[in-house]
């Protein structure tokens, strides 16, 4: 009857809509009364679920659109699922016993694959490839100088420009009085990026900065000097109390404190083994990857490394190049998580500059 009262009857909502939740919570409560065995459910156990499951897919789906992006793909694939389930440790200890179809596999290189010295063919292919093009260090003008310097017309270019070419990678100055110049770079398969860099080690645009030293943090050498040259008193206090605290370090041990007075927030120090006996290599990989360790730890994204054990501790320069590559592409993939994406190879002599080079040409990137 139209004439009879009482309240009109409003538009009915759903239970996710109630809840706030995109995933259906009827389904899910469906889904509970069919997989369990318990009579009573409770209202909130579907609307909990299907909070759960949201969340949790919305994770992936954010880590995966990283993967792809990283990758420069516009679609997200299993391959972009796998890799960020991966990467995630949390999410990985809870699908650690799933199977995600068409996403490949983990890349992963066999330590025993790497300890194994390289056979004729390689040795051969060294030989043949003819060295880099020496690069001469730019020229930093202050603004004073600048303005003296006469407007080149379009036709030409400066005299001063460099234009060498160290195999496809061409010089360039980065950094406002940084005086760098990068010399070769090779990206991993998981976003590193490793860059060969000739500078001086102070001077460098980077979170952390490793210096090789012996047990009792000598601030000797060329980077040592160098970076107590820039340092200045400040740092000499902050060695001390580092020193103070951790004591004596042992061979390949590493510790971490701050910088002043030059752009590295955090000075790495470690114990550069020395060349000789049967653990020289497996000490230097050690030592690396213990610089790497304190780097992760404080979450930093750039790193610098001079050529640890070639100087004074008699490592030759092939040998140590190699390993130290070596050893961080078999880190990254390992981690699989780290926070570090920039590893800067900071060389000043033209020998190191060659074979760092070279060998970072040949480093192979794990694809799989």
């Amino acid at each position: 009857m139209s004439g009879r009262g009482g309240k009109k009857r409003g538009k009915s909502l759903s239970r996710s809509a109630r809840a706030g939740v995109l995933f259906p919570v009827g389904r899910m409560c469906r889904y509970l009364r069919i997989g369990t065995h318990h009579q009573r459910i409770g209202a909130g156990a579907p609307v909990y679920l299907a909070a759960v499951i949201e969340y949790l897919t919305a994770e992936i789906l954010e880590l995966a659109g990283n993967a792809a992006r990283d990758n420069k793909r516009g679609r997200v694939t299993p391959r972009h699922i796998l890799l960020a389930i991966a990467n995630d440790e949390e999410l990985h200890q809870l699908l650690r016993h799933v199977t995600i179809a068409s996403g490949g596999v983990l890349p992963k290189i066999h330590p025993e694959l790497l300890a194994k010295k390289r056979g004729p063919k390689s040795k051969m292919f060294y030989d043949s490839q003819p060295s880099p093009t020496p690069v001469k260090r730019p020229v930093v003008k202050t603004a004073a100088q600048k303005k003296d310097t006469p407007s080149t017309s379009k036709k030409g270019a400066t005299k001063n420009t460099p234009k060498k070419v160290v195999g496809k990678t061409q010089a360039k100055t980065k950094g406002k009085g940084s005086g760098k110049s990068v010399l070769s770079e090779k990206r991993l398969f998981l976003g590193q990026k490793l860059t060969v860099v000739q500078s001086n080690i102070a001077e460098i645009v980077a979170d952390a900065v490793v210096h090789p030293t012996n047990s009792s943090f000598y601030l000797g050498g060329e980077v040592g000097s160098a970076l107590d040259s820039a340092g200045g008193k400040e740092f000499r206090d902050e060695i001390n109390k580092l020193k103070a605290a951790q004591g004596n370090l042992e061979v390949a041990g590493a510790a971490m404190c701050q910088g002043h007075n030059f752009p590295a927030k955090y000075v790495i120090s470690c114990h550069s083994p020395s060349w000789g006996g049967s653990n020289a290599v497996s000490n230097l990989e050690k030592c690396v990857k213990n610089c790497l360790v304190l780097a992760d730890e404080k979450n930093l994204t750039s790193i610098a490394l001079p050529s640890i054990g070639s100087g004074g501790n008699g490592f030759p320069k092939q040998t140590a190049a190699e390993t130290i590559l070596q050893t961080i592409s078999k880190y990254f993939v390992t981690v699989m998580s780290s926070s570090l994406k920039q590893v800067f190879f900071v060389l000043y002599d033209q020998d190191s500059i060659d074979v760092y080079t070279r060998e970072l040409s040949r480093l192979e990137v794990d694809q799989n």
